[in-house]
């Protein structure tokens, strides 16, 4: 399990579990406790239906390991329903999706740092994690073949041994092990010139010839340094509202799918671990998918339908002239 996923596990039993249930252990816990939880996390937390249903499995997922190493006999989340269906935290997880405007992302690029412009090239026209764009290097870009292959990045989770957060690191890329081929992510020419203009102007550093560094060009770029001394000065300067750097790769994923991309090439560009994940992320982002569902029925359909009319009334004409 990667450091990031521990530590976020983590933060979920000191701020959901322990402040509920205590630390005394899960013997005890029954499935009436679990609803109260449940009621708790609505109603105190006031957590969405996503965030709801997240904590929900975790603790489910908890209790299901504990049977299986026989520290309790039952698993009280089982009986358990929760008061938000699966589809319906899903529509509401959609809904907290923003995708800002072409406008909006163009302003932004234009009033980012000129180091780290390039930055935003990355992740709103290649659809590029913010980690995955502070661990691109030079060998990964291929102006040839007009393509980037994505297999690293930057994340600030080096093991420590306790599960906390330690120190930056560049390592594989999310949910990918050490080794394993990168995704290849078409290269436009938009992005295509604003590297090769960053590239003209700042020289890749350190083994792996990152293209971003920190502001003294001595190490890794930190995300905290991204968003209070480039993000946010950009997004002030260009006069919107905030909205998370993320947005840009929703802008990528909803630009490719409105003119009418495969959702499973969109999927494979953006890195996710399934077609269905993006599917369910982005299926309002296809308005135009039944106008092509028509376009195609009528094309077979009709068309046959329109071969039989024809052929019945030649049928009929043979049979006039034969009179």
């Amino acid at each position: 399990m990667e450091n990031s996923s521990v530590k976020q596990y983590r933060t979920m039993l000191t701020r959901t579990v322990e402040p509920f249930f205590g630390a005394d252990g899960i013997r005890g816990i029954t499935s009436a406790q679990v609803e109260k939880w449940v009621d708790w996390m609505i109603h105190h937390r006031g957590y969405k239906p996503s965030t709801l249903r997240f904590r929900f499995n975790i603790l489910k997922s908890v209790f299901m390991w504990a049977m299986e190493l026989g520290l309790t006999d039952t698993n009280p989340c089982g009986p358990v329903e929760l008061p938000v269906s699966r589809s319906r935290a899903h529509r509401d997880q959609r809904a907290e999706i923003c995708i800002p405007s072409t406008e909006t992302v163009l302003s932004v690029i234009a009033a980012a740092p000129e180091r780290y412009r390039c930055m935003f090239w990355l992740m709103a026209g290649c659809g590029l994690r913010l980690g995955e764009a502070m661990g691109l290097g030079r060998d990964r870009i291929s102006f040839a073949d007009r393509l980037i292959v994505v297999d690293r990045q930057v994340a600030c989770d080096r093991d420590t041994g306790s599960g906390r957060y330690g120190s930056m690191q560049l390592r594989h890329v999310k949910w990918r092990e050490d080794g394993e081929q990168g995704r290849r992510v078409p290269l436009p020419d938009v992005v295509a010139l604003a590297l090769r203009r960053h590239l003209r102007d700042h020289a890749p550093w350190g083994e792996e010839q990152l293209l971003f560094s920190n502001a003294t060009g001595t190490g890794l770029l930190y995300p905290y340094y991204w968003y209070g001394r480039i993000w946010r000065p950009a997004l002030a300067a260009a006069d919107v509202d905030y909205f998370k750097s993320h947005s840009l790769r929703h802008f990528y994923a909803a630009s490719l799918l409105s003119q009418g991309v495969a959702v499973s090439e969109v999927s494979a560009w953006l890195g996710h671990a399934s077609v269905s994940f993006t599917e369910r992320y982005y299926a309002d982002l296809m308005p135009d998918a039944p106008d092509r569902a028509r376009l195609a029925i009528d094309g077979t359909l009709g068309a046959s339908r329109h071969r039989a009319q024809l052929a019945g009334m030649t049928g009929m004409t043979a049979a006039a002239s034969a009179q």
